[in-house]
């Protein structure tokens, strides 16, 4: 009789453990060729926030203060770079990201530095590009992107990386609401 709880209660944590990895509520719109905007990261964050931030430890604040010792920190910060996530580690980036798309307000007007995958959407009814920056968590089964727009001196499809390959990108974080969803992305970016 133990033998069958014990089973049971391993099947019953498998079955809830393998949805929570194999979602694409964490991948934009770009990467997962939707038709709806950008960033299905936001959306499905902005829902789920307040169920997910209960169990969710969040990310420490950014901070101001000039006393930087860290060697990729000040190199950051003579770019004016406010949230570098090229210097995190895999686990930390995902979860820095996954704190943007919850709470798009504590990062907006701050200049972000991200490096990942180069993805592309095409909206044919708005006949609009929509490019972001892909990152993959650690095990590299779920991932989450920040849609961006290069300055005009760029044109796409010359200035831009192949689909797929890698992108760093420098941008200002802001927001922008869609269809009655908001959207994160990175204004006046540049490729570095």
């Amino acid at each position: 009789m133990r033998k069958k709880i014990s089973l049971v209660v391993f099947c019953l944590m498998i079955f809830f453990a393998v949805p929570a990895c194999s979602n694409e509520a964490g991948v934009s719109r770009a990467a997962a060729g939707q038709s709806k905007g950008v960033s299905d990261v936001l959306e499905a964050g902005m829902a789920g926030a307040d169920a997910e931030k209960a169990g969710v430890d969040e990310a420490p604040a950014e901070s101001d203060s000039a006393d930087i010792t860290d060697p990729e920190s000040k190199a950051a910060a003579s770019e004016g770079v406010d949230v570098d996530l090229t210097a995190l580690s895999s686990t930390m980036v995902y979860s820095e990201v996954y704190n943007m798309m919850v709470e798009p307000e504590s990062y907006v007007g701050k200049t972000v530095k991200m490096d990942g995958t180069f993805s592309v959407y095409y909206d044919e009814p708005t006949e609009e590009y929509y490019f972001a920056c892909i990152i993959q968590d650690a095990t590299a089964c779920c991932a989450q992107g920040i849609e961006f727009e290069l300055t005009d001196e760029y044109k796409y499809p010359d200035d831009y990386p192949e689909e797929g390959g890698n992108v760093c990108v420098v941008g200002v974080f802001d927001t922008y609401k869609e269809n009655d969803s908001t959207y994160c992305t990175l204004r006046n970016a540049r490729l570095v």
